[in-house]
């Protein structure tokens, strides 16, 4: 704008300086310094518009990556809470695990008690070789707490197919 104003002002004191004579080379001048005047406004303009719209494009990809961060947070959360969910009810699960190994463990001491209180010899030693397994059992069911979550599955798997072993063959002694 300033480029514009001195370019005005030279032209009119070139203009007011003007007498009855040929001035054609200064009006000439005026004339080339206000086309070089005016590209300079349109090239700055060029670059202002230019850059005013990457400025907006950049504003928008900010706001749609703000947006996608902030789904992806709510995703997250949701996520927290399933996995808090899911913890309470592996908890609970484990819980009711243990409690339902235990009453199984009272009913097979029972059944062992019953066992070793006949008098034959088989029957005494059935009882001692099913009480030795069932000490062992005993000490995986010690290990029940420390059991890590990915390996649970395989450890009730065992500790169960340990029970049916024991119960199958305390069952063939009858």
């Amino acid at each position: 704008m300033a480029t514009i104003r001195s370019t005005l002002l030279v032209l009119a004191m070139v203009l007011v300086g003007c007498g009855k004579q040929d001035n054609s080379e200064a009006t000439d001048q005026a004339s080339k310094q206000l086309r070089e005047a005016q590209d300079q406004v349109n090239t700055n303009t060029k670059d202002l518009t230019a850059n005013e719209q990457d400025i907006e494009k950049r504003k928008r990809e900010l706001a749609t990556e703000q947006q996608e961060l902030a789904d992806k947070q709510k995703r997250l959360e949701e996520q927290q809470r399933a996995l808090g969910s899911a913890q309470q009810t592996l908890a609970g699960a484990r819980v009711a695990y243990a409690a339902a190994v235990k009453e199984r463990l009272a009913k097979l001491d029972a059944a062992l008690a019953t066992l070793s209180r006949k008098t034959d010899a088989k029957a005494r030693d059935a009882a001692a070789g099913l009480r030795a397994r069932r000490d062992q059992l005993v000490v995986m069911l010690d290990a029940m707490a420390g059991t890590a979550d990915p390996d649970w599955n395989k450890y009730t798997k065992d500790v169960d197919t340990t029970f049916d072993a024991i119960e199958r063959d305390l069952s063939a002694t009858d």
